[in-house]
């Protein structure tokens, strides 16, 4: 037939019209593909990287503690307390993740973490350190005692000063973190019923950090999302320690809810808060956006905890709920229902963010934000942490005690103790990784689009293109042309 097209022009229009169409639906639809391989990819699953990364990390940890040491303890109450920081005393922290149960009915997996440290000798002091610091046993025997009779008072009264207990105590730094002391009133304690000691189980030597090291204990039972079941994250709390509330508080403060620490929201944007299960903190902290910057070549969100994290309730009425009692004071909160009703209160280091009052009644606070935030800086498109600063500080609360000698005076207030960091940077290798992935993630849609005008060019000039004629056809156009030069008209 004379002017067909040739077949292998018909495929490779046709070829090049149904890539043409594949790719520009790829690059209209590039947002939703690349979520769905996202969370494909990060998903817990038995074998998978995410899984391989999650159960035993492999970036360097830090366990930083700074303790007050206390120098004028003997003119206590009348001098207020000068308070002296001394570290940071560094541990090597090494974690994994075991105990790991799947649970595919509900797309989730249970484990415990498993945490060791091991003291590092770039330690801005060493474990022999002498450290004058608050009497925690008997600051918490008489707080516990405030609901008593006057005659049961009294008789703590008469034990303390039969046992030798003061306002301070001065031991070693190692005493105070892993190692502990023993004391008089421990052993007393364990002839009394649970309910006199708040259901806290005997110990023999008390350490803030104490029977921790090598423990399955330190942040309880966990159980968390896997990111199987379409439409939810990894990482994020389902159970903690069996129970799917907060079991020490009630209304919104005991819902149980946010990431568990290795797995952020996506899409995160400055109107967004990050919500953190905090085991340390017994209850779920929203962190609300700072700032952006840039690290590693990759942009950032930074979320932090903000004075409305741990308000008093005069900023945020949500926060009403989680006081249990004492709550007198902005930017701290009261966790003395998750310690065995012990007087403990945390509040971010040098009462950063806290009510002004609570630095007026010691000496040697210096808050800086610098040095002294919480915060989170999240990639926010891909919710992978990039530089991660947790902070808190622990304070004793101590008031008077009109029955008990040795508190009879005591100004009420909020005793710095210790505070804590762990530090965390993303290394080059894990960051150049990111950058690729979020390349990927921006250009995706226009390589695909630029590939489907491409397709369509090609499948345009393969139908446009002049035909090639035939020796045939040529032939009878000749003919024809010297037959109209024989017979002109």
């Amino acid at each position: 037939m004379r002017g067909r097209t040739p077949r292998w022009r018909w495929i490779v229009a046709g070829g090049g019209a149904l890539l043409a169409i594949a790719a520009l639906g790829a690059a209209l639809a590039w947002t939703a593909i690349f979520d769905s391989v996202l969370a494909s990819q990060l998903a817990l699953s038995p074998g998978s990287r995410s899984y391989r990364d999650w159960v035993a990390p492999s970036m360097p940890l830090y366990f930083e503690v700074y303790l007050y040491n206390w120098t004028n303890a003997e003119n206590f109450p009348l001098e207020k307390p000068n308070l002296v920081q001394l570290g940071p005393y560094r541990f090597r922290e090494y974690r994994r993740h075991v105990n790991i149960t799947w649970h595919p009915h509900n797309g989730s997996v249970s484990y415990r973490n498993l945490k060791s440290w091991h003291f590092d000798p770039t330690s801005n002091g060493t474990l022999q350190d002498n450290i004058t610091t608050l009497n925690v046993i008997a600051a918490s025997a008489v707080y516990r005692s405030r609901f008593w009779g006057f005659f049961q008072q009294k008789g703590l009264s008469m034990g303390l000063a039969m046992f030798g207990q003061h306002i301070s105590v001065s031991k070693l730094a190692r005493e105070l973190l892993f190692e502990g002391y023993e004391d008089s009133l421990l052993e007393l304690a364990k002839s009394l019923p649970p309910s006199t000691t708040g259901g806290a189980p005997p110990i023999d030597r008390f350490g803030w950090f104490y029977e921790r090291n090598n423990s399955l204990d330190n942040d309880g039972y966990l159980e968390v999302t896997t990111g199987q079941v379409r439409g939810t994250l990894p990482g994020q709390i389902v159970r903690w320690n069996h129970e799917d509330h907060l079991p020490f508080y009630e209304g919104e403060c005991a819902k149980l809810s946010g990431s568990a620490g290795e797995f952020m929201s996506r899409s995160l944007d400055e109107d967004s808060q990050l919500e953190m299960f905090i085991p340390e903190l017994c209850r779920t902290v929203a962190m609300d956006y700072e700032e952006s910057g840039e690290h590693a070549g990759l942009m950032y969100h930074k979320y932090g905890i903000s004075r409305s994290s741990f308000d008093n309730s005069s900023v945020s009425s949500n926060n009403a709920c989680f006081c249990n009692g004492a709550c007198a004071w902005g930017g701290v909160m009261n966790v003395s229902a998750c310690r065995f009703g012990s007087p403990s209160f945390l509040s971010l280091p040098h009462f950063l963010h806290g009510d002004p009052e609570l630095r007026d009644m010691v000496t040697g606070m210096e808050p800086d934000p610098e040095k002294h935030s919480f915060y989170f800086a999240v990639e926010p498109r891909l919710g992978v942490p990039l530089d991660v600063a947790a902070r808190f500080q622990l304070n004793i609360y101590l008031e008077p005690n009109p029955n008990v000698a040795l508190y009879e005076n005591v100004p009420r207030m909020l005793f710095p103790v210790f505070w804590v960091q762990q530090r965390v940077l993303i290394d080059e290798t894990v960051a150049v990784e990111l950058a690729m992935v979020r390349s990927i993630l921006d250009w995706g849609a226009t390589v695909c689009a630029g590939a489907a005008l491409a397709f369509a060019t090609v499948a345009a000039l393969a139908t446009c293109f002049p035909k090639k004629k035939h020796k045939v056809d040529l032939a009878a156009e000749k003919l024809k042309e010297d037959e109209l030069k024989l017979n002109p008209m």
